[in-house]
């Protein structure tokens, strides 16, 4: 074994590198450049040692003699304290695991001490020099270490509002970068800081204000929790976040065991572990998990490996290396194994040296070792069970870094479908006495998909297929045939009808759809695309003008009854301000572009990814001649009418 002063060399040189770099620009004859490299080495690793609250302390020799320990989570893994592995003796065990076709449990697991101590020590120094510089991002010792005058005070307010403006702080951060890239998320932080700078703040805030803020980050129902939570945390915890990862999990809003651990880690200096995607990738090539990353079990593993790992005296720089590497270094495609602070502990990359020797070596076995040494050195049969057969693996990275974490099969998206009503009323304004445009506005369910978001009026998948399969079995009754089985895609007089019964039915417009009858116009816009995590959702768009000017009614006129979900008029300046779904506002850009004159509307057009509408159902009355595709900005609403289908009336119907 090699000794370990010699094992942490790599992070050393790192840290060397950037005493060579500070030096370039510094000319001074007098001094022998040999002497300057190594007073600045000398000077960066004084300011390293220098102690800090909890700082280890090397180990004596007397505690450097083997011993071993078991892990409370599995009595089957245990740690030694004494020998410390280099590349050499990892590529000898993958050497054996290749071989053999199996490997101990041990086999992903630290279970030397001084190699997790390898490990920890250089992430925490690549990431004190590589770091990226983010707005959210504070070294809790540099920023928020204690004075001489607060030790052996337990509660000083002044550090604990402190601590719990960076707990905020990195609230927000973790819940904004959640499945979205870092480059995305930087101006809407900042945005959000300036609007809401501490967690009082952001309690106090409307909900449609905190929705607007992160209209483009998607999954909108983190900024509900986020408003939820901080109402919550104002009200129970005195607006400080608690520093227990395990009540912040239980008790706040969409905080999960990966926020909690990273709120604490980073806000309180609470050694508390984390896994993510990078954590994930990161950790399955150290210990080379080959088990479905997707597993329960597999997940369980990471979560274990991460908390035996943990920095007890800089976890959130250590969390936060971990999540750096995992970005900048060991990447999904072509990670820069040869710039990685932790290569010798890597068994990811050990594998790929064996395998090479494998091809070039007549024996292609490791030079330290023989084939005949166990990698379990108590000879218990503790078998991986988790690692799935190469055979059975979804990937073409069979032998190479990449092959790890091993994933399943993804399951393509599922397809849905639904109608989309814009409802336009044109009325006419009670001080100007001019016409103007209101459209109408829906809020969602507080449940589900993009819960508490406002929208067009809009029939769901299962509302408009139970529409179709209604006609389909009354007019299989009238043939005397069978009814289908499966509900079939739905066509624009399907979709019409169901959006039709939803503003009468459901949000009780019965009243002024029947008012205004000869004054309404019908246009089918075509579909819009978009793709959520989990769902492909298609809107078929159909663009309705009631022109209420005549009637007596309010402009604001509302519904009435208890049924009704919540909604509201809006003018073309509000609505264009509105904190609606991306999705929905990609509806809206329809006919903004059809009233431009760029888009037709695709009764009996062929749409690009759609089919031809059967031509039966087209009205000779309702194409739509040269002349009149393009409306310019300029023109009046009865040159709009000139582009609509006339409205089917009820007795039609």
């Amino acid at each position: 074994m090699r000794p370990i002063r010699k094992a942490a060399s790599k992070a050393a040189l790192a840290i060397k590198t950037e005493a060579n770099d500070s030096l370039q620009d510094n000319s001074d004859p007098a001094i022998n450049r040999g002497d300057k490299d190594d007073d600045a080495f000398a000077a960066l690793m004084a300011n390293r040692s220098r102690p800090t609250p909890g700082k280890r302390t090397a180990l004596k020799p007397s505690e450097q003699t083997p011993k071993s320990r078991t892990l409370g989570t599995n009595d089957s893994i245990h740690v030694s304290f004494g020998a410390l592995p280099d590349l050499e003796d990892l590529i000898s065990d993958a050497s054996q695991t290749r071989r053999s076709g199996s490997h101990p449990q041990s086999y992903h697991h630290f279970t030397s001490l001084l190699e997790r101590q390898r490990v920890q020590d250089a992430l925490v120094a690549w990431y004190d020099i590589h770091h990226r510089k983010l707005p959210w991002r504070v070294d809790y010792f540099k920023e928020f270490a204690q004075t001489s005058e607060e030790k052996g005070k337990e509660e000083n307010p002044s550090r604990q509002q402190r601590d719990g403006q960076r707990a905020y702080e990195v609230w927000v951060s973790e819940i904004m970068c959640q499945q979205t890239q870092i480059a995305t998320v930087i101006p809407y932080y900042n945005t959000w800081m300036e609007k809401w700078p501490t967690l009082a703040d952001l309690a106090a805030a409307d909900l449609e204000d905190v929705n607007k803020v992160w209209t483009g980050l998607g999954y909108y129902s983190r900024a509900m929790r986020l408003h939820q939570g901080a109402q919550k945390v104002l009200k129970e915890f005195n607006g400080i976040l608690p520093s227990d990862p395990v009540i912040l999990e239980k008790q706040v809003p969409g905080v999960g065991r990966y926020t909690a651990g990273a709120i604490v880690s980073h806000a309180y200096n609470v050694p508390a572990e984390l896994v993510d995607g990078n954590v994930i990738r990161v950790l399955s090539r150290l210990r080379a998990i080959g088990g479905d990353v997707k597993s329960p079990k597999v997940v369980d593993l990471h979560w274990q490996i991460a908390k035996e790992l943990v920095h007890q005296e800089r976890p959130g720089c250590f969390n936060q290396a971990l999540m750096e590497i995992g970005a900048t270094i060991c990447t999904p495609q072509n990670p820069k194994c040869g710039d990685c602070p932790v290569q010798t502990s890597c068994r990811a990359f050990a594998e790929v040296v064996d395998l090479k020797r494998s091809r070039e070596e007549t024996l292609g076995v490791s030079k330290k070792r023989s084939s005949g040494d166990s990698i379990n050195d108590d000879g218990e049969d503790d078998t991986c069970l988790l690692c799935v057969p190469d055979m059975d693996i979804d990937t073409k990275d069979i032998g190479q870094v990449t092959q790890y974490p091993r994933k399943a099969i993804k399951k393509a998206p599922r397809e849905e479908e639904c109608a989309v009503c814009i409802l336009e009323r044109i009325v006419k304004d009670t001080e100007s006495g001019k016409e103007k445009s209101l459209f109408l506005l829906v809020k969602r369910p507080e449940k589900g998909l993009l819960a508490g978001m406002w929208e067009f009026p809009t029939v769901e998948q299962d509302q408009l297929h139970g529409s179709a399969k209604s006609n389909t079995k009354a007019s299989s009754a009238k043939q005397g045939s069978q009814p289908a089985t499966t509900a079939p895609l739905s066509t624009y007089k399907q979709r019409s009808a169901a959006s039709q019964n939803y503003l009468e039915s459901t949000l009780g417009f019965d009243h002024l759809l029947r008012r205004c009858t000869k004054s309404t116009q019908r246009r089918d816009l075509g579909q819009a695309q978009h793709l959520f995590s989990h769902i492909r959702k298609t809107y078929h768009t159909e663009w309705v003008v009631i022109d209420d000017t005549k009637s007596e009614g309010s402009s604001d006129e509302k519904p009435k009854g208890t049924k009704a979900p919540e909604m509201q008029w809006l003018t073309v300046e509000e609505l264009e301000k509105a904190a609606i779904p991306t999705g929905i506002n990609k509806t809206y850009q329809l006919m903004q572009k059809f009233k431009a004159g760029q888009l037709v509307g695709n009764r009996g057009r062929k749409r690009k990814g759609g089919d031809l509408l059967n031509s039966q159902e087209q009205d000779p009355a309702e194409k739509v001649s040269s002349r009149t595709k393009r409306v310019k900005a300029e023109c009046g609403l009865a040159s709009i009418s000139k582009f609509f289908s006339p409205a089917t009336s009820s007795s039609e119907r």
